[in-house]
This record gives structure tokens, sequence and C-alpha cells, in this order.
């Protein structure tokens, strides 16, 4: 009997970031399993070229992380349509610029179901079905570890909370499974961000750059491919950290 072939799933993966991380997978031959929450146009555009470019095989699933049983069907789509799984990369994440004044609980939740309480799910019902030596890295981001952001403090809380997640299922799922993140810096910048922003982020950065999505997409195949590695938060900032 054949052995099935590698299948990874990524999370938030029709657009920007998320979009090159499946983009290197397929290039590593891998099939997959690409979510989305509401980009259905980017996402069937992604699988047609990654299937037409490298001959993989994806699939493509939509699901609203703010709901409690998203990621447990995200996992099940993954085990009922390739049988297996090898990768876990938890990709989806908001960030909403917001005065300390203007956040209310709808917001503060609205921003830890997708980006805290939905990768513990995720990672809960990843572990039943990875094979051994499964791999999960989640995104965290270098906001995490800075508190100059007033206006993103629901967002900077929950990746902070990434961190200790990631570090307490490494230990939980050791051996059989490794746990690790990123945490990219300015990678990608927004839309909205001006000249005069950027250059002012930039000052603060040793390398005095800002860096690319294949940067981070580097990190993350670093950690699937270093099996001696886990509960680790590989940042990968331009040095960033080093000035705060």
């Amino acid at each position: 009997m054949s052995t099935p072939r590698r299948v990874a799933l990524v999370t938030g993966g029709a657009r920007r970031v998320g979009a090159e991380i499946a983009r290197s997978f397929a290039g590593r031959d891998y099939d997959l399993l690409l979510h989305h929450g509401n980009s259905p146009d980017d996402a069937a555009s992604l699988a047609t070229e990654l299937t037409r470019q490298h001959g993989v095989r994806v699939e493509v699933v939509q699901e609203d992380l703010r709901e409690a049983e998203a990621p447990a069907r995200i996992v099940d789509a993954a085990l009922t349509r390739f049988g297996v799984l090898d990768v876990v990369v938890s990709s989806a994440s908001v960030m909403e610029y917001m005065a300390l004044d203007a956040v209310t609980p709808e917001h503060w939740a609205h921003t830890e179901a997708v980006n805290l309480r939905a990768p513990f799910f995720l990672m809960q019902a990843a572990a039943r079905v990875l094979r051994d030596g499964g791999v999960i890295v989640q995104m965290s981001d270098h906001l995490a570890f800075e508190t100059l952001y007033p206006n993103l403090i629901p967002h900077q809380v929950t990746k902070a909370g990434v961190t200790t997640l990631v570090t307490t299922m490494a230990a939980a799922l050791a051996p059989r499974i490794r746990v690790n993140a990123v945490a990219p810096g300015l990678v990608l910048a927004p839309d909205n961000m001006s000249d005069a922003a950027l250059q002012k982020f930039l000052a603060d950065v040793p390398l005095a750059r800002s860096g690319t999505p294949q940067d981070v997409v580097r990190a993350i195949h670093y950690l699937v491919d270093a099996t001696y590695v886990t509960g680790e938060v590989l940042r990968v900032d331009g040095g960033r950290h080093l000035r705060r």
C-alpha cells in the first residue's frame, strides 16, 4: 500500500501572508486544506493556481472562527477529505485599530475568539488526528512583546496569550507533536500605512528595512523541518525586539 501524501492545513490561507504560506507548501508537494473566513473568490483562485502549477490537491473550507465549533469542523474537513494530516499552520488573525475608550465587550470577544480561542481548539482537534511527528505552527506577532500601541490592546493581549498557548501545548503534546510559533514584524505593510508612518516604524528596526512574506515562510519551514525544536516563538522582526 502506498504511503498517503503529506497534507497541510493553513487557516487564513486565502490572502496576504496566509496565501504565501499556502503557496510554499504546495511548492513542497503537500496537498492542502485551505481555510478562509470570508474570501471565497480569493480562495478558489488560489486553489486553482496551486493545482495547475504544482499538481497538488487543494480543498477549500470556509468557517467563521468566531464560532466555537469552527476549529473542530475545519480539522474534521481535513480528515474527511484527505484521511491524514501532517502540518497545521494557524495563520488566521484579526487586528483592528481602536481607541482605548472605544473597545467594547463585543470587539474584545471577537478578537479573543479568532486570535486565541480558535488556535487552542484547532490544536486540540488537530492533536487527535495528526500523524506521529506532526507539526503545529501558530502565527503570533511582534506586537505581543510591545506596549506602545494603546489602540491595539485586544490584539496585543491575545497575541501575548499565544506565547503561553504555544509553550503549554508544546509540553502537553510532546513527544508525538511539535508546537512552535512565528512572530513577524512588519513584513507586509497595511494598505493604509503612510510612508511617514512606515519610516518611523523602520527607525526602530536594526536591520533598517521591512521584511517580506517570504521571511515568514522560511521561518515556518525551518520550524517544520527542525525536528528537535518545540515550544519556540521565532521572532522575524528585523531585530526590532532588541530596542524594546
